[in-house]
């Protein structure tokens, strides 16, 4: 058994072809070395899968494993290969430098697992004159035997699901916003998707925060909605990282609810006064399907259920989502659960289990 295995990569996603690699480098030898390398803007960021992202998700891939280490390289600074090549090297041995001075015994001999041959020389040569004292082996790994790559991945992740590592999956969860006033029958639509789906939804948080601070809906003032937007967002959100969570992921409202109910019941400048940074988590949801229910027709509330219906429509114009906001028209809920469910097979296409 050597010393350290060193194992770089972008894994924009890591899937199962990489943690195949990762799993030889940490049984070849005493410890390894993951190098999570990228730049700012690089072909991760088009799924937010930012380098600071994906360092995150492979340290939680990797959490409890005492015999590997999880590295970021930022590239952002030096040009992109071949130019910057030199500078890599550099920014390379730094951080190998620091792997290693973290470690509790001697490295004499250490290993990179590559996947291209043209790495193998230029490496070779810069690490035989870096560092004299300590043996260095480089090993090519085989990139086809799964028959999957990142690139796959990214132009069709839900077909290929299964070879993504699990947390990094979030990244291409097809995320199911579910809206429309009290009585419309979402919440049922929600939980009848998820099970047909066999996937995870999120609650609304405004009535476990009710429940929880003994509030009544005609009560909430200002902090009262500051807490339940936030909390609604925070609860989606873990629901979309949730390992239950498998290619879709429905929610049963968020944010622009939150600000919808508060520019109803907020008093004075309240609505203003937290407007901002609504719009702010509104900016940071991702969704890749919305379905508004419509009020029934024989509701009989003073007309709070048309008027709700229209600001959500407003709202949703407002944040420039039109265009993946489709209003149920079905007459019967079934009607109702047969479009939407053929909605959401549609941004699933190919990839989709039932």
């Amino acid at each position: 058994m050597r010393d350290l295995g060193i194992y770089f990569g972008t894994f924009a996603p890591c899937h199962v072809g990489h943690f195949e690699q990762i799993v030889r480098a940490k049984r070849e030898n005493r410890h390894a070395l993951v190098i999570v390398s990228g730049y700012e803007g690089d072909r991760g960021n088009t799924y937010a899968m930012s380098l600071d992202n994906r360092v995150k998700a492979m340290r939680q891939l990797l959490r409890n494993d005492k015999n590997v280490s999880v590295i970021k390289l930022d590239e952002t600074e030096i040009p992109r290969y071949p130019h910057g090549w030199g500078p890599w090297l550099e920014m390379l041995a730094e951080k190998i430098s620091a792997g290693i001075a973290a470690l509790d015994f001697e490295v004499d001999e250490m290993t990179y697992y590559v996947g291209e041959e043209e790495y193998i020389e230029p490496l070779q040569n810069f690490f035989d004159g870096r560092w004299t004292e300590i043996v260095t082996h480089i090993t090519m790994v085989d990139r086809k035997i799964l028959g999957i790559s990142g690139t796959s991945i990214r132009e069709e992740p839900i077909l290929n699901w299964d070879y993504v590592t699990r947390p990094f999956r979030r990244f291409f969860v097809q995320n199911v916003l579910v809206l429309g006033a009290p009585g419309t029958g979402k919440t049922s639509l929600v939980h009848d998707l998820a099970r047909r789906y066999s996937t995870s939804y999120s609650t609304e948080y405004a009535k476990e925060y009710r429940i929880s601070q003994h509030v009544a809906a005609d009560e909430l003032d200002v902090k009262d909605f500051h807490a339940v937007g936030i909390g609604q967002f925070e609860n989606n959100k873990k629901h979309i990282h949730s390992p239950g969570t498998r290619k879709v992921f429905f929610a049963d409202t968020d944010v622009m609810m939150t600000k919808i109910y508060m520019k109803m019941h907020a008093v004075g400048d309240e609505f203003h006064q937290l407007k901002s940074v609504f719009d702010y988590f509104i900016h940071l949801q991702n969704w890749s399907l919305i379905l508004v229910l419509p009020p029934k027709e024989d509701v009989t509330d003073d007309g709070y259920s048309v008027t709700m219906h229209g600001m959500i429509l407003d709202e949703i114009k407002l944040q420039g989502l039109e265009d993946i906001t489709h209003v149920l028209e079905g007459e019967s809920y079934r009607n109702q659960y047969q479009e939407a469910h053929t909605l959401v097979d549609e941004i699933l296409k190919d990839g989709k289990d039932n």
